[in-house]
């Protein structure tokens, strides 16, 4: 019994380590209360945006990297002049759109959202144009791009620190995959009346994983918080509870299976089974392969927190 209520604290130190949003929600419900309590009324103009990310949000110690290479520009003043844009543009930096401006972001609110704006080397971000992201088998890739340089054939070093583009998809460097994706999802939940459905469609699954992969991390939040505190105090709710777009967007199709979730294969689901996969993923209890598989929540081959949330709010539903 001292064992059983230690893992149930351990569950709900994991389960309170970030802000639940729209606790109970799922779905269209969850949806709807997004876009009612993160939407901004208030961006600034898209030359103001600019100079804001390349001066405060994106700064470091005055350079500014590509979101994609990681290649740099310096501003001599630190980013204070307000020539911001022009200096980097002389450097061969500019702003790119996660969500392309001819797919949604073109005017208004929109364009000049921080939330995903990035500062970009201008001829990766001609590159990757309105292309959908997605994962590029090496073999097929047609130029690899890092730092300042570009190639057409497969790196020996470094591989990970590459992006990758063929002729209708781009694959951004591995470290930040989980960001755009949270980036991509929040401009589709709160822009949805402009965003273009089928280009969200095509990478809605790929988006999801690198999310699960790339989880977020205090610097990621950081700049959420700091953009928030030009637009209204409102952060990207996709990085301050990672578990939304579960909840949001994949939930109804990961809870057909009679059984998920019955770890146990009593024929209830209930507390017993979130102790389980508790200890599954603390490494103190070992499950056999059928009960790895009905603990997958989500079916991403991978048993985490997110697996114990969505497991949660299928008991609660059930009440």
């Amino acid at each position: 019994m001292r064992n059983f209520f230690i893992y149930i604290f351990i569950l709900f130190t994991f389960l309170f380590s970030q802000e639940e949003i729209g606790s109970g929600l799922i779905e269209d419900n969850l949806i709807n209360y997004l876009q009612n309590n993160y939407t901004t009324s208030n961006t600034s103009s898209y030359t103001n945006a600019r100079n804001i990310l390349y001066g405060i949000i994106d700064n470091n110690n005055g350079y500014v990297s590509c979101i994609y290479t990681n290649y740099s520009g310096y501003l001599s003043s630190g980013g204070s002049s307000g020539n911001n844009i022009g200096e980097l543009y002389n450097q061969g930096i500019n702003c790119e759109h996660l969500w392309p401006q001819s797919l949604g972001a073109s005017s208004g609110n929109a364009k000049s959202d921080m939330h995903h704006l990035r500062p970009c080397k201008d001829n990766v971000n001609s590159t990757r144009s309105n292309k959908p992201f997605g994962e590029i088998n090496d073999y097929i890739t047609d130029t690899w791009f890092w730092l300042e340089y570009s190639s057409t054939s497969i790196p020996t070093n470094n591989i990970d620190e590459y992006s990758e583009s063929t002729s209708n998809i781009f694959e951004p460097r591995e470290d930040v995959k989980g960001d755009i994706a949270r980036a991509m999802f929040y401009f589709y939940t709160i822009y949805n009346n402009v965003a273009n459905e089928n280009f969200f469609n095509e990478q809605k699954e790929v988006l999801y994983e690198w999310h699960l992969n790339d989880p977020v991390n205090d610097a990621e939040i950081s700049r959420t918080w700091s953009i928030a505190s030009y637009q209204n105090n409102i952060p990207n709710p996709f990085i301050i509870d990672e578990t939304l777009i579960y909840r949001a967007y994949f939930y109804e199709e990961q809870i057909n299976e009679e059984n998920i979730g019955d770890v146990t294969q009593d024929g209830l689901v209930n507390i017993v089974d979130i102790v389980l996969i508790v200890n599954y993923v603390i490494n103190t209890q070992t499950l056999t392969d059928n009960q790895i598989a009905i603990a997958d929540i989500d079916q991403n081959g991978t048993i985490n927190i997110i697996d114990i949330v969505a497991l949660i709010s299928i008991i609660i539903g059930e009440e």
